[in-house]
């Protein structure tokens, strides 16, 4: 029988209609059957106890697909997958681990230790295990199984495969969830909106939403994605304004925003303490702050918002 953790299995819904998913017998999949990434299936299978969707588990990760995926969907997919055994090289570990811990600090001043946390587009799940590691109960989803591979490798969170505008977990799962540095990926605002409405769907009534992602006015991104290898040119930086109306849209209440970080990825670790200091002066100087790194987008979930299906 499937071996997905019971923790995460009871949060799991069904892409098409939201229901319950179950441990199955294996059989012929009728919905979801793309394991992604060139992943084999373990033979394992979740079954919805609403429809006929079946999910197959691939790499011990449960694959809960909608039934339809587009081309760019699966460039998409195949680009991380590739990329994923050297994504966490692509920045020097210093620099990330100083954007890490400001996360991290972000995330404690919003939900308390011992807190249930989705990390949508969580990748090779670093920042979902720094959560867990400060006493955070972490789950992650992403659309490439390789980089939810090197997340099971290094044991970072429970995680699921699947797509941010059909996120596969059932409503009001989480205390909070957050999404980093994947929005300018989604590029198209339909789908952009879709994901933003989704993460407040699962999250409990008086729960939290997170969208931290590139800020379009910082002059340095296009220099930057150029050297990166999962830019391929195609992404979209989303506006603030943009961000704000999805989750207004979606029913969050409460939206606040913030400009976030300045230090660069060639700063050398000997001046991280003078780097780390000019950041800290920048972001607090109105009208200067607008070209920092990062647009921080936080808002609530009221009690009468974010209840729906999953896809």
């Amino acid at each position: 029988m499937t071996i997905v953790d019971p923790g995460l299995l009871a949060k799991l819904a069904c892409a098409r209609c939201g229901g319950s998913l179950v441990a199955s017998a294996p059989s012929s999949l009728a919905s979801g059957s793309e394991a992604g990434g060139g992943g084999h299936s373990d033979g394992d299978q979740l079954a919805c106890t609403a429809c006929d969707a079946r999910y197959p588990v691939a790499d011990g990760v449960p694959v809960i697909l909608p039934d339809v995926i587009d081309e760019w969907g699966r460039m998409q997919r195949d680009l991380y997958d590739v990329v994923a055994p050297h994504y966490d090289d692509a920045i020097p570990a210093h620099v990330n681990a100083h954007y890490r811990d400001k996360r991290v600090a972000a995330v404690r001043e919003l939900v308390p230790p011992g807190s249930e946390i989705l990390d949508v587009g969580c990748g090779t799940g670093a920042f979902a295990g720094a959560l867990g590691a400060a006493g955070y109960r972490t789950y992650g989803v992403d659309a490439s199984l390789g980089m939810l591979a090197e997340a099971r490798r290094h044991g970072r969170a429970q995680v699921a495969l699947g797509r941010g505008e059909a996120l596969p977990f059932r409503a009001g799962a989480f205390d909070l969830a957050i999404t980093i540095a994947t929005l300018h990926h989604i590029t198209d605002p339909d789908l952009v909106a879709r994901t933003l409405a989704g993460m407040v769907r699962v999250v409990r009534p008086g729960g939290v939403v997170v969208a931290w992602d590139h800020n379009p006015k910082n002059p340095y991104w296009p220099i930057l994605m150029k050297r990166l290898p999962q830019d391929t040119g195609a992404e979209r930086l989303v506006p603030l304004e943009e961000i704000r109306a999805a989750l207004e849209g979606a029913g969050a209440v409460a939206i606040r925003a913030t400009r976030s970080g300045l230090v660069p990825e060639f700063a050398p670790p000997a001046l991280m303490p003078a780097f780390r200091l000019a950041e800290a002066i920048i972001e607090r100087v109105p009208g200067v702050n607008v070209l920092c790194a990062h647009n921080v987008v936080v808002a609530t979930v009221p009690a009468t918002a974010g209840r729906g299906q999953a896809a």
